[in-house]
Formats: structure tokens, C-alpha cells, sequence
């Protein structure tokens, strides 16, 4: 392993805590570890796709001095190696796992979070990052590959209102993968971490995944009680193409976990994606 990288773990990590983070990293792209005050992420370049999205992590956490994400205190980047050091934060995920969905969570917690989420737009990017995203693209791509998962009426009602659904909107800088386990709290603080993802996105897009991972049933019902900068049928929008993400991610699960697992996860983002078709 390269010097400067040991070097550098060595003033916020004990042996014991950098060898479990350089072992671990032996059989994976990427690897992290966390201790009382600091936590780092390091990954090889053995993943492109992974390997350059941590860098565009670093960028962010070098151009922000943001309330809402974690303080970088230390990184390095090579043609092999990205190491990342942050500050550890104070507080708990609102979540333990991507698929836990009924977070308990108060309106007012909710709110807040949900004002910091529309904040996320103004933070600074310096290096380039994917702006392509779009709708129809995506609407189009999902619904070839889950046809078969959903039913004829919801199939029926999507291609009959495909130009409505995939209306394009402002694109913003997006966090991209608000599940609970990357949004955490401290009292009043609201943090969002391990931003991989960052691209981007509809300015409805960050709102509509944290709600949707947030609540099990109607997981959507409180955008009819707050008031937005940007047309609600945005969230909407937004909310038919990640169910239909989301089904298929689950459909590549088939034969390789548990498929009651599967069943029920297909299952409730149907359920989901026709609460949602009722609101367009």
C-alpha cells in the first residue's frame, strides 16, 4: 500500500482499525471504517464507475463548508488509490437499511429534513458531473423491463399519460440515493452523507426518494400539506419512475436471495406506484 496512504490513516486510525479497512479492501473496490472521532473510505480503481464517483465525493467535501454534509479532514487520490478522512458526526441515521421504510419520524422532524433536502441544489460542484438525466429515457427503459411485474391497468395508465410522466423540469444538484441510512440527525442538525451519487437531477427527484423510502404506505401523503417552489406533479413524476426503478432492481434479485423477499418488495413499490398514478 502507498506510504502517503498509510501515512496519512496512521493520524486517525489505530493499527488494529487500518488493517480491518486494508484487508477488507483486499476483496472489494472500496472499503470503510469508523472510530470515535473520524471516519474514511477508501476504494482501488478497479471499478471505474466507483472510482470516479469518490472523487467527485472528495470535490464536494473540499468545495462545501456546508451545514448538511460531513467536514473533510484529510484525502488522497492517485491512478489506483482514493482515500477519504472525514470528521465523524455527532447523531444518528434515521434508518438502519435502505428497505426499513417506516421511519418514525415526527411532521416536524419530516418538515425538516425536507427543508434541508430543497437546500441541497445551491451546494458547489467543481468537477464535471452527469447532467443527462432524463425522463422519458428513464421512464421508457423501466417500464420495458417491469411490464411483466405490473399490472395491465397500471401498465394501461402509464403509457397513456408517458408524455405527461415524462414532462422534462429544471435539473439540479442532486444528492441521488436519500435513503434513511444516508440522512442523519442531531437535534435540530440534519446531515446527508456518502453523496456517490451525486449528478444532476430533477429538482423534485432528492425530495420524492427520501419520501418514498420514508413510509411504508401513501408514502407521498405530505406533499398535499406543504408548499413547494416547483410544480407537485414534479414529485409525482419523479415517484412513477423510481417505483419502476425500484421494481426493477428487485427483478435482478430473482433465484439470487429469498423470493418472498422479491415477491414482497415487488409488491409494495406496485402498491406505491398506483397511490401515486391516483395523484397525477
Amino acid at each position: 500500500m502507498n506510504k502517503i496512504i498509510i501515512d496519512k490513516l496512521n493520524k486517525y486510525f489505530n493499527n488494529d482499525e487500518i488493517n480491518e479497512l486494508l484487508n477488507n479492501l483486499n476483496n472489494k473496490q472500496r472499503s470503510n471504517i469508523i472510530n470515535n472521532n473520524y471516519f474514511a473510505k477508501i476504494g482501488n480503481n478497479s471499478n471505474k464507475l466507483f472510482f470516479n464517483n469518490l472523487i467527485k465525493e472528495i470535490d464536494l467535501y473540499k468545495n462545501n463548508k456546508n451545514n448538511n454534509i460531513p467536514l473533510i479532514v484529510d484525502s488522497y487520490i492517485d491512478s489506483n488509490f482514493c482515500l477519504l478522512i472525514l470528521k465523524r458526526i455527532e447523531g444518528n441515521t434515521i434508518g438502519s437499511n435502505r428497505n426499513q421504510f417506516n421511519i418514525n419520524l415526527s411532521k416536524k422532524k419530516k418538515l425538516l429534513i425536507i427543508n434541508n433536502i430543497l437546500n441541497i441544489k445551491n451546494l458547489n460542484v467543481n468537477l464535471e458531473i452527469d447532467k443527462k438525466y432524463n425522463r422519458k429515457e428513464k421512464l421508457e427503459k423501466y417500464l420495458s423491463n417491469t411490464n411483466k411485474y405490473i399490472s395491465k391497468n397500471t401498465l394501461n395508465k402509464i403509457t397513456n399519460n408517458i408524455n405527461e410522466i415524462s414532462k422534462d423540469t429544471e435539473n439540479v444538484i442532486s444528492h441521488g440515493d436519500l435513503i434513511p441510512n444516508n440522512i442523519l440527525l442531531n437535534n435540530e442538525q440534519v446531515y446527508f452523507i456518502d453523496w456517490e451519487y451525486i449528478s444532476y437531477k430533477p429538482i423534485s427527484y432528492d425530495l420524492t426518494y427520501f419520501l418514498l423510502f420514508s413510509k411504508k404506505y401513501n408514502s407521498l401523503d405530505i406533499i398535499d400539506s406543504i408548499t413547494l417552489n416547483f410544480d407537485k406533479k414534479d414529485i409525482y413524476r419523479d415517484g412513477i419512475i423510481i417505483c419502476l426503478k425500484e421494481i426493477n432492481n428487485w427483478i435482478k434479485l430473482i433465484d439470487k436471495i429469498d423470493n418472498d423477499i422479491v415477491e414482497k418488495n415487488i409488491k409494495r413499490w406496485n402498491r406505491e406506484l398506483n397511490f401515486i398514478l391516483k395523484k397525477l
